[in-house]
């Protein structure tokens, strides 16, 4: 089996040594000058984005380029930045196959306690944590950290959610009490990408209090606000791809192979 990666960051080394270690053939894009082989197995572009302002992510690759560049394969992983169509190939996005979702949040908890215990300069043993939402990402949180004997509150939107997070040892509460668990917080995980920290929470957080937010824009306050209130928070998006590259790259890897998996299963049908 053949595999050849294209551009990115240590996540690609993380998927290549996975492919060789399952005793796949690789080869690692980085320039136009490098000689590409014909025909491969799969070609992997980056993610959770293949392309920026139409250059490959971690070269100076334009698409154009790149598209030229990939050989005559089963399957084309890839992220944000390019489509399907553009590509004329079988093509998957990992962000389609649930079991490397799951892998990718629980990297991310890991990363965020991490960063926290940075900030913070101590461990979260006995810590009151605040995780907002109940996603992928904030059950995965508040899972380690029950484990890891924090006082856990969960900030959920629905009676199952925090029926949930009672489940695994949290301490639930409604999204209308926010402001009261910002102020019992050490450390605050955000995971909605929407402004749940209003006005009101923020002015109940406390000045030694970590705020990480893990969300996307617009995350769950306001940042500009936040700043003028003197309120320091770490934007820590990507965290798999900062904190454990290896093995959010052996991740990408496994959805690739379950991917070509399934599709021998259907007798090769494409996505579309």
């Amino acid at each position: 089996m053949r595999l050849v990666a294209f551009g990115g960051d240590a996540r690609m080394l993380g998927a290549l040594e996975a492919a060789e270690r399952a005793g796949w053939e690789t080869r690692h894009i980085m320039t136009q000058e490098q000689n590409v082989t014909p025909e491969a197995d799969a070609a992997l572009l980056p993610w959770p984005h293949s392309f920026r302002e139409g250059l490959l992510v971690g070269t100076q690759l334009s698409k154009a380029c790149v598209l030229e560049m990939l050989p005559a394969c089963a399957l084309v992983v890839h992220g944000s930045g390019i489509r399907a169509q553009e590509m004329a190939r079988r093509s998957f996005d990992p962000s389609q196959d649930e079991a490397f979702l799951q892998v990718n949040a629980r990297l991310t908890a890991e990363g965020a306690i991490a960063r926290a215990m940075q900030r913070q300069g101590r461990a979260l043993l006995g810590a009151t944590a605040l995780v907002t939402g109940f996603g992928r990402i904030a059950r995965a949180l508040a899972a380690r950290l029950t484990a890891m004997e924090a006082f856990v509150i969960v900030c959920a939107r629905n009676e199952m959610q925090m029926r949930h997070a009672h489940e695994i040892g949290a301490h639930p509460v409604p999204l209308e009490e926010i402001s009261a668990a910002c102020a019992q917080a050490d450390v605050i995980f955000n995971t909605v990408p929407a402004r749940i920290l209003d006005d009101r929470a923020l002015q109940a957080i406390r000045k030694e209090a970590a705020v990480i937010e893990l969300a996307s824009a617009p995350y769950g306050l306001d940042l500009d606000q936040a700043a003028r209130m003197e309120i320091p928070v770490a934007l820590e998006s990507g965290l798999p791809g900062r904190y454990a590259p290896m093995n959010a790259g052996a991740a990408l890897f496994d959805a690739l192979v379950r991917r070509m998996a399934q599709m021998e299963a259907e007798g090769g049908r494409a996505d579309g």
